[in-house]
């Protein structure tokens, strides 16, 4: 029962990752750790705790006593919030935030060195 909870939200939550990961062109291959690892902190947090949280059941579902200790409900509550936040996040977004933001940098930059520039023009006559 615990098994086919894990493997059936692996599948989604691998599908949902490649998807938003791979832009316009959906990454092919991947299992659910190598997209978690590529994400790495490109995720939020929230994702991330809850990808690790899998991580750590889908390992210890090898073990029989552990796995027999695994709560489905939690782990359908993991999976749950791990694809409510990768639906939120948007890769796009950060990054056309990032370079809007150094540009903004660089814009402030120009400015200080032109303000200074003219403060020392104008001292010096």
């Amino acid at each position: 029962m615990g098994s086919d909870i894990l493997d059936r939200g692996l599948g989604r939550s691998e599908k949902a990752l490649k998807r938003k990961m791979g832009g316009r062109r959906p990454l092919k291959r991947g299992d659910f750790d190598r997209l978690v690892a590529r994400a790495g902190r490109d995720l939020p947090g929230a994702a991330r705790r809850e990808a690790k949280k899998i991580q750590k059941v889908r390992s210890e579902m090898d073990n029989p006593r552990l796995a027999a200790r695994m709560d489905p409900a939690q782990l359908s509550g993991s999976f749950r919030r791990l694809e409510r936040a990768v639906s939120h996040w948007n890769p796009a977004r950060k990054r056309r935030n990032m370079w809007l933001n150094a540009l903004a940098g660089y814009a402030f930059n120009i400015l200080l060195f032109l303000g200074l520039l003219a403060a020392f023009l104008s001292w010096q006559g």
